[in-house]
């Protein structure tokens, strides 16, 4: 029996899932430079020919994977201005997110963008777009503060230098975590404890 166009449409799906997944689990581990295109097909037993149906070249995977990370990012950070409830709560449920699921995907899509935003090998243009994307949703967390600190649940302080504290001590967690020392099992309220109003 011939297969339907929607039947078509899902298996293309799922194999460009495949080799993303795989794209990034290797980019991450060995960067773009150390990562060959034969890495990701042989992980996935997938032929050269074939990848090149999805993928024109090894720099279009990669922009591909930033480029999906960031909108994850910056659908969550809307999705975290959108709700409803406190400033807190917002923050809260984006700090819940950042650490829920598989933690190696999460350190994956990190280090896959600490790389990028520094990267060489990208075009100027395609390094502004990430810092453009990634500036757009750090904008967002700055507004939550912003709105927690006209409530005086915040402390005082430029909100977007708070935001990037936010960050950074999200990601710094999730890197700690990677080394396996001492796993820190991980606590919302602690993640937005910095940004508490004292007294």
């Amino acid at each position: 029996m011939a297969r339907s166009e929607e039947q078509f449409k899902k298996i293309r799906d799922q194999r460009y899932e495949e080799i993303s997944n795989a794209a990034l689990k290797i980019f991450a581990r060995k960067g773009f430079a150390g990562t060959k295109i034969s890495d990701i097909t042989s992980s996935i037993n997938l032929s050269h020919g074939l990848l090149y149906h999805y993928f024109k070249s090894k720099e279009e995977i990669y922009v591909a994977l930033i480029t999906n990370v960031l909108e994850l990012f910056s659908q969550a950070v809307e999705e975290a201005e959108s709700n409803n409830g406190t400033p807190y709560g917002k923050l809260r449920w984006l700090t819940e997110l950042t650490f829920k699921g598989d933690f190696d995907v999460a350190l994956d899509r990190h280090m896959l963008l600490m790389e990028a935003m520094q990267a060489d090998f990208l075009s100027q243009d395609i390094k502004e777009q990430i810092i453009d994307q990634y500036t757009t949703a750090l904008k967002g967390i700055g507004r939550i503060i912003a709105e927690g600190q006209q409530t005086g649940l915040f402390r005082d302080g430029d909100e977007m230098e708070l935001a990037a504290y936010y960050i950074s001590l999200s990601q710094g967690i999730t890197l700690w975590n990677a080394k396996g020392l001492y796993p820190i099992r991980v606590s919302a309220d602690m993640v937005l404890d910095p940004l508490m109003k004292r007294g």
